[in-house]
């Protein structure tokens, strides 16, 4: 039986597009990397059949292409959205989906009217240390859990000349809806809906116009898994040149903290391919600690990231009618505590 196959097209050649999706997509079996919308010219010694178009609407408007995947500065997820899903396409859109949840909830409308598709992008439910946590949570190692922390380390004193349109004064373009939409989407992945939150953001650094630091607080009822109520930290800070763990979690019977970040992305910009060996693996010195009774410790491996399982989900999602790999009501959720932390 021969394997359907998807035309999928991006939109975008920035450092969404260009590391985060088109690598993977080219490596996913049954989607074929077919078009790119942008002013800038692929490597052709990695995508050597990838067409280049000069406008999304040469995307849109082709009949060939069944899967639009936005990779666009913030402003342009919603009304490219829209108009592919008019157009009849499966749509993928980077974080963050939209500024408000009200847009999000409109494009769910227009998706399930249109029977396509609709997916946010959340690729760091792959990161391996991501992985590692909800591992230790759905083995129960460290007992009943009462308090997450996931940060975001970070320092950056001065914008970086490359901010491009992050540079740019636009609502979405800070840490809240960047990082944050991250660790947003994390706790509620491990913990379900909140009952409350606490939230600040702020701009520290007198050359950037946008946010560049946050706190949320998120409180989580207990429940028949978990029976203790969960508080989870989610913080961002560009002027913290301390190491800081990107999580830490404490149970009733042991705590777990790791520092630094999913090497994935790193790879990805130093030129390697998705099914290099030893991809997403890290090295020993960098696994967390479970930190029990009595002093004791024990070193956990850290489980190999696999930002690929979002498209090889997404395949199964358009061949095998499989849920999808992130829920678009997850992204409404998560849109609406993100509107609760912007300032006023």
């Amino acid at each position: 039986m021969n394997r359907p196959v998807f035309r999928v097209a991006l939109a975008g050649w920035g450092l969404a597009g260009r590391y985060f999706h088109a690598p993977f997509i080219a490596a996913t079996p049954g989607l074929e990397l077919a078009a790119v919308a942008t002013s800038r010219q692929p490597e052709r010694e990695l995508f050597p059949s990838l067409q280049v178009v000069p406008s999304f609407d040469d995307l849109v408007s082709s009949p060939e292409i069944d899967v639009v995947v936005i990779a666009t500065p913030n402003r342009l997820h919603v009304p490219q959205a829209r108009a592919a899903l008019e157009a009849g396409k499966h749509v993928v859109v980077e974080k963050p989906v939209a500024t408000a949840s009200a847009e999000w909830s409109e494009l769910i409308a227009l998706a399930s009217r249109r029977h396509r598709l609709l997916v946010p992008f959340h690729n760091r439910r792959w990161d391996g240390d991501f992985l590692t946590v909800r591992a230790l949570l759905e083995e129960e190692r460290l007992g009943p859990v009462h308090f997450f922390a996931g940060v975001w380390p970070r320092y950056r004193p001065q914008e970086t000349k490359r901010a491009g349109w992050k540079a740019e004064p636009d609502p979405t373009a800070g840490v809240l809806y960047d990082l944050g939409a991250h660790l947003v989407d994390q706790a509620l992945l491990l913990f379900g809906a909140p009952e409350g939150m606490s939230a600040r953001v702020a701009r520290l650094r007198p050359d950037t116009v946008n946010d560049d630091w946050l706190r949320i607080t998120l409180t989580f009822p207990p429940t028949e898994r978990n029976p203790v109520r969960v508080t989870t930290l989610l913080e961002v800070d560009s002027l913290n040149a301390a190491p800081a763990p990107r999580f830490h979690v404490r149970g009733r019977d042991a705590t777990y903290e790791k520092f630094g970040l999913d090497p994935q992305e790193a790879a990805l910009r130093e030129g390697q391919m998705p099914g290099a060996p030893g991809w997403g693996e890290e090295p020993e010195e960098n696994w967390g600690t479970l930190y029990g009774p009595e002093g004791k410790r024990e070193r956990v491996p850290t489980l190999p990231g696999d930002y690929g399982a979002f498209y090889r989900a997404l395949y199964a999602s358009l061949a095998h009618s499989a849920p999808p790999p992130v829920d678009p009501r997850d992204a409404l959720l998560q849109l609406q505590i993100l509107e609760s932390a912007r300032p006023a």
